[in-house]
């Protein structure tokens, strides 16, 4: 039986030889349930892998890697005391959904902890030069709405944007319209909406009076969610593109009983693999499925074939393990207070779980460059490629039924 140290830090097993050092992860459980499950799921699965084979090698001793949870519910104050706490267990790395990182950060760098963000876009929290111990395998803001913005104005459409007003929505928003000026063209409307709002009917309103053709939400997912079902409510058929928010499986969900509402929702995202890299993704899914089983989506009575989301951001807190393993390994001490563990972390790379090398440089903390990015459609409440854009039309058409 693994015995780890009272206060969580690197210490011997007893009867084994080994030693334990910890990984946090900090996210969203309870307000953004698909957001927290991917950082975890991932992380976990490549825990177990090393454990089971080698473990991490650091100065001639084996260690296990322990993940543990924190949820910060979308507070920053939460947030804040759950990477004080791993830094008191002497945490080797925090994997973050990155929604609070611009005001955890200082105190992770002070314990010399890096944070390693795999979700949230936010173009400004990763600066090497500001927070040197910030790192991103999520593709930013700025990735996702070059090509957006280039993929909707070759279309020649008249957009209607509406974002949430969160940092994330706002960012977004403001790197799409960028990116579309850059492109020779702006937003026909531009419009805000508050979070937790019970309808967006008002709003939505707004955007369609102004006579567009497509529609784009860059928002967090109860606000596509709410945005999108305020269009079909209105008699609206414009065609929705989102940002990655769009395939969180609450949206279809929340919809079920409306899938004609989700048909043909778009959104920029993380390209799962390609065609030379779908072997070593399908072993990822694999190992994902035996250990968690497939995720079929709760669609209720009005879905009777199932609907299985596949693990594609999972596989971003699981490349991150094996980046902290060969960062703790090349660094030689399990120590995060030296600094070394961060340092190390702009030396190393690692094969991804969908075959692509992965890693950053000491002048460059972003893991996923716009190349990467795809589109995909819901189509039947699966999503496939879009077929009219070269990059997304290679990816390899993933099963989900």
């Amino acid at each position: 039986m693994l015995v780890c140290c009272a206060a969580g830090a690197a210490c011997s097993l007893p009867g084994s030889g080994a030693g334990t050092v910890v990984i946090y992860v900090n996210a969203p459980f309870a307000s953004s349930p698909w957001v927290g499950r991917i950082g975890q799921q991932g992380a976990q699965l490549a825990a177990d892998e090393i454990n089971n084979r080698t473990g991490v090698t650091v100065g001639g001793r084996s260690y296990h890697i322990k993940i543990r949870t924190a949820d910060h519910k979308g507070s920053t104050d939460q947030a804040l005391a759950n990477i004080r706490r791993a830094a008191a267990e002497k945490a080797v790395a925090v994997i973050d959904d990155g929604s609070t990182v611009m005001v955890t950060a200082g105190a992770a760098e002070k314990a010399g902890l890096p944070l390693l963000v795999y979700y949230d876009g936010t173009t400004g929290i990763v600066d090497p030069a500001v927070r040197p111990n910030v790192f991103r395998l999520a593709p930013s803001n700025q990735a996702l709405a070059e090509r957006l913005g280039a993929y909707l104005a070759g279309k020649g459409l008249r957009l209607a944007l509406v974002r949430d007003d969160s940092p994330y929505g706002a960012d977004g928003a403001a790197q799409l319209r960028q990116a579309l000026a850059a492109a020779g063209t702006t937003p026909v409307a531009d419009v805000t909406v508050p979070g937790g709002l019970p309808d967006y009917r008002d709003q939505v309103a707004r955007a369609v009076a102004a006579q567009p053709n497509a529609v784009v939400i860059w928002a967090l997912a109860p606000v596509v969610t709410g945005v999108l079902q305020s269009l079909r409510e209105l008699g609206s058929t414009l065609p929705v593109y989102t940002a990655p928010t769009g395939e969180d499986p609450s949206v279809r969900t929340a919809l079920a009983s409306r899938p004609d509402w989700v048909q043909g929702l778009t959104f920029a995202s993380l390209r799962i693999t390609d065609a030379a890299g779908l072997a070593r993704w399908v072993q990822f899914r694999l190992g994902y499925e035996t250990r968690y089983g497939e995720d079929r989506l709760a669609l209720g009575e009005a879905i009777r074939r199932p609907v299985v989301q596949p693990p594609d951001w999972q596989m971003l807190s699981y490349d991150m393990v094996y980046l902290v393993k060969a960062a703790l390994e090349k660094a030689g001490t399990t120590d995060p207070g030296r600094g070394k563990l961060a340092a190390a972390l702009n030396e190393v790379q690692t094969q991804g779980a969908n075959g692509i090398p992965v890693g950053w440089t000491a002048s460059n903390h972003e893991g996923t460059p716009k190349d990467q990015v795809y589109f995909a459609v819901i189509l039947n409440l699966n999503f496939r490629p879009v077929q009219d854009d070269p990059l997304s039309k290679a990816q390899p058409q993933i099963e989900q039924d």
